[in-house]
């Protein structure tokens, strides 16, 4: 199964232009795609669009050969897991209450989670190292470690496919390593993963596919080594884009 996008255009009520254009894209089963581009270039648009958090107002998106827009909500969710740039949830609620909220779309009404359930909390906190945080209020813990949470809740969805919008912008370095790392094994176990970013770096970390993204068009995309090289990232980025050998200092990342 793979997701397909079909001339998809979309404009924001207040907007005179689209902010996505004629969007043409074919994303495969068990991959990892990243959209990279400029602030506005579409990037989250997109990524709302195929969450159903957008409607467009021309073109399909297809899973499965059926139409995503013809899905209920609770249809889409069981298909699509989705993780905005900023969470918001209420201060009071414990981080394991918090998670549990991942399996609201395979709960029946008042029903509570499983021991199944329960252990698959731990078992996520722990391959996410937020053990730590199980007892602590969500208003008792950072902006990073909410991000971590939210991503946490979004993998206990258990849907095939997760949309990330920049996951790593409120994250430090350590942090951001956990999180690409567990994306890169998941989708050795079978998700299909859409994320935007801002740094090209994370596209080689995660040896995804990319879409370069330009004023709400796609620019290029194909294969991550095919599409982060200097002379292709000048075309959005500028000039001053180089490798890191050309540089008077060593720039530190993680492997």
């Amino acid at each position: 199964m793979s997701i397909n996008v079909q001339h998809l255009s979309y404009k924001y009520p207040s907007g005179k232009d689209d902010v996505i254009k004629n969007l043409n894209l074919s994303i495969k089963d068990g991959t990892i795609t990243v959209f990279l581009g400029l602030n506005g270039c579409g990037k989250t648009t997109f990524i709302k669009l195929l969450a159903g958090l957008l409607k467009a107002d021309s073109g399909e998106i297809l899973y499965a050969d059926k139409k995503v827009s013809g899905l209920s909500m609770k249809e889409r969710s069981k298909i699509f897991a989705y993780v905005p740039q900023k969470t918001y949830s209420a201060d009071d609620y414990f981080v394991k209450d918090y998670l549990t909220y991942g399996f609201i779309n395979s709960l029946k009404f008042y029903q509570t989670p499983s021991s199944e359930q329960l252990d698959k909390v731990q078992t996520i906190s722990e391959r996410l190292s937020i053990t730590h945080l199980l007892t602590k209020k969500m208003g008792q813990i950072s902006g990073g470690e909410r991000q971590i949470v939210s991503i946490a809740s979004c993998l206990l969805q258990d849907t095939p496919i997760i949309l990330l919008d920049e996951p790593t912008s409120a994250l430090d370095l350590k942090n951001q390593n956990i999180v690409l790392s567990l994306l890169r094994e998941i989708t050795k176990e079978g998700k299909t993963i859409i994320l935007s970013s801002h740094n090209p770096n994370h596209a080689l970390f995660l040896e995804s596919n990319v879409v370069l993204m330009d004023k709400g068009t796609i620019i290029k995309q194909g294969l991550c080594k095919e599409i982060i090289k200097v002379e292709v990232l000048k075309e959005i980025y500028g000039e001053n884009i180089c490798y890191s050998e050309n540089l008077n200092y060593k720039e530190i990342s993680f492997q």
